[in-house]
């Protein structure tokens, strides 16, 4: 069924009128692709609206490219302009046919991990391999992907004993499915099985958990040949030897507020989620109202999670000071940087959190509609937070006041910019806007608009629950509160926690990860720089830590490399990608990209030519101080970073 606003179906109707012919066939075919259209206010042909992007996967997927006269067709219903349609299917990846049997993640993480070797021996094999990045499977990688479907999870209810295992992406991709598939046919009828997200400590995955005397004991890493004895120790009140003690003595060193719910029920159990807190801190948010929401966040010192680190309270009291009929509250969800997995974790582990979080902002500023701009890589998300979504609903937390839609992505990198990202939900080319005006005056079709990461909004929703002073009370001066490390790659424990901001690095993730094999550190994603890992024990885990380091923290992800780091390949990948994945809305990018590239590529060899370092370097300051976005600002960060400590890799001098 298609869904039109009164006035654009007056429009449609009339047109219907005049070319019935054509049209009706349109319509129908749009019908069948399942085409929804949202009107906000008055109706833009530029602004066609994320819905197109909807229609043309579906075409492109179900039919492949479409001709002149179908883009003709998809623009009439869709009332844009035929060249709208053209420039929407020649900027996203997946507007694009493909017909590979494969997909292998090409992320940092999965090439720490050996993705280079599964590719050829997937090629050698036959197979036609497509290439993506990210999966969001870092911490189990290389990831291969052949069938998106999100599995149905087995689970069992039941008063007797209590198991729990993770349905997280990451916990599947290791092999939690098919031990619960395992468990349900040995545990006894009268137990339950119940799935929740992962505790994050992947090296101890697949992992179940026991409910025992009240408290949750762990198991793992197990297989299925080790359910029968651990049913029996159990039974026996008999220790096991893949027993891993209390869950409780597994967490006590982190301090768990964005994760504080993780693992502990099924992430769709409402009444059990409300029962851990879930939507306290909405309920104190309407208590106290926009002034006092706004004032708690100030206190607690949350800033943006998302890699700019912007203070959320300054961003949140300039929306709430526009007087406008309609306001948004967008989720970017579009995480892409490699290594950076918490948002999907949050998303598949507690949806709850990142609604809470979007209705609370939606009453400190006003708003009434909510989007959640999702990668398509986490088809598993989608699924957890739409029926999250529809609960949340029934229950009459969002309605007619605030209500959030999700908005499939169709791959670009750029799109995490929240700039691009409001082209993109506008059904355009996702391209950077130059600013002022930000998006807090002139947004999501030109309304106030507050954009913040899926982790920001959980933490939002964690300190109107504990309150500001508590939260704000930990970590260090800077940079108050806790920070959520992804660390991947060459490591003997990759992990997911959450403790507070300081120390150092390098001693957290020795401790925590094991780090005995770890040559170089890249922290803040691919624009982030590349450290060796002995200077990670001299930088404190805060934003101006690594900042002062010449770093940057991003959304915390820490992607580890062994003595098979090879510099030169990694720095021409990184800016293969960035050259790829620009806009191409500003010229420094747009070519500074691609004279970098082959500038790089030349360097330590044969072709390098007598100045190319100076070049590079001019290049560097050219594109850091002018372009328009961090994807051009940034792009030198590896590139400068990695030649300075790997100078060697580049035919330049040890050091």
């Amino acid at each position: 069924m298609v869904l039109l606003g009164m006035g654009v179906a007056s429009h449609i109707i009339n047109r219907l009128h005049r070319a019935e012919r054509t049209t009706v066939k349109v319509w129908n075919h749009l019908v069948e692709l399942g085409a929804i259209m949202t009107v906000i206010e008055k109706w833009d042909p530029s602004r066609p609206g994320h819905r197109l992007l909807d229609v043309l996967k579906k075409e492109i997927h179900n039919r492949g490219m479409p001709s002149g006269e179908r883009i003709r067709e998809i623009a009439e219903l869709c009332d844009t302009t035929a060249a709208k349609v053209r420039g929407a299917i020649g900027y996203y990846a997946e507007l694009k046919p493909s017909d590979h049997t494969v997909r292998v993640c090409t992320g940092e993480s999965c090439r720490a991990r050996g993705a280079d070797a599964l590719i050829k021996e997937l090629e050698d094999s036959g197979e036609r391999v497509g290439e993506l990045i990210c999966a969001g499977l870092c911490a189990c990688g290389p990831a291969v992907l052949r069938d998106e479907t999100v599995p149905q999870f087995v689970s069992q209810k039941g008063s007797g004993i209590q198991f729990y295992i993770s349905q997280d992406s990451t916990s599947i991709a290791i092999g939690c499915e098919e031990i619960a598939t395992t468990l349900i046919q040995q545990i006894p009828k009268d137990s339950a099985l119940i799935r929740t997200g992962s505790r994050g400590l992947f090296h101890l995955e697949p992992t179940i958990e026991v409910d025992i005397e009240g408290k949750r004991h762990a198991f793992g890493p197990i297989t299925s040949a080790d359910i029968p004895t651990i049913i029996d120790s159990i039974t026996k009140q008999q220790t096991h030897p893949k027993s891993l003690g209390l869950v409780e003595d597994l967490l006590n060193n982190q301090s768990r507020f964005a994760m504080q719910r993780f693992g502990q029920a099924n992430p769709l159990d409402l009444e059990g989620m409300k029962a851990l807190g879930a939507y306290q801190g909405l309920e104190k948010a309407k208590e106290i109202g926009s002034k006092g929401v706004i004032e708690e966040l100030k206190i607690a010192g949350l800033r943006g999670r998302g890699g700019a680190g912007f203070p959320t309270h300054f961003k949140w009291a300039a929306a709430a000071a526009e007087q406008t009929d309609l306001k948004f509250v967008v989720a970017n969800a579009d995480e892409g940087d490699a290594g950076t997995f918490i948002d999907r974790m949050i998303m598949e582990g507690d949806p709850h959190a990142l609604i809470e979080g979007m209705a609370i902002c939606a009453q400190a500023i006003g708003a009434s509609q909510g989007k959640v701009y999702l990668r398509s890589e986490y088809p598993h998300a989608e699924v957890i937070l739409e029926s999250a979504l529809q609960s949340a609903r029934t229950e009459g937390i969002l309605g007619e006041h605030f209500d959030i839609e999700i908005a499939i992505g169709a791959g670009s990198y750029v799109c995490g910019e929240e700039t691009a990202l409001l082209e993109s939900l506008e059904g355009r080319r996702g391209e950077v806007r130059a600013r002022p005006p930000f998006p807090t005056t002139s947004g999501l079709f030109g309304k106030p608009t507050i954009v913040n990461n899926v982790l920001t909004f959980a933490l939002a929703a964690a300190i109107m629950r504990v309150g500001g002073e508590h939260y704000g009370s930990i970590g260090v001066e800077s940079s108050k509160g806790t920070v959520v490390v992804q660390a991947t790659g060459a490591l003997e424990r990759p992990a997911c926690f959450e403790i507070p901001f300081g120390g150092s690095i390098g001693t957290i993730l020795d401790s925590w990860c094991g780090c005995k094999d770890v040559v170089a550190v890249q922290a803040g994603g691919p624009l982030g720089s590349v450290f060796k890992m002995q200077e990670m024990y001299d930088i404190e885990l805060s934003f101006e830590g690594l900042s002062n380091a010449g770093g940057l923290l991003g959304h915390g992800g820490f992607v580890c490399y062994d003595a098979s780091f090879d510099a030169h390949k990694e720095v021409i990948g990184w800016m293969r990608f960035f050259r790829d994945e620009s806009c191409g809305k500003c010229t420094p990018c747009r070519i500074g990209t691609q004279r970098a590239l082959e500038l790089i590529e030349r360097l330590g060899g044969d072709m390098e030519k007598e100045g190319d370092r100076e070049l590079l370097t001019s290049l560097d300051d050219l594109m850091t101080s002018t372009s328009l976005c961090a994807l051009g600002g940034l792009a030198m960060n590896p590139v400068r970073s990695t030649m300075e400590r790997f100078p060697n890799a580049f035919g330049g001098e040890h050091q």
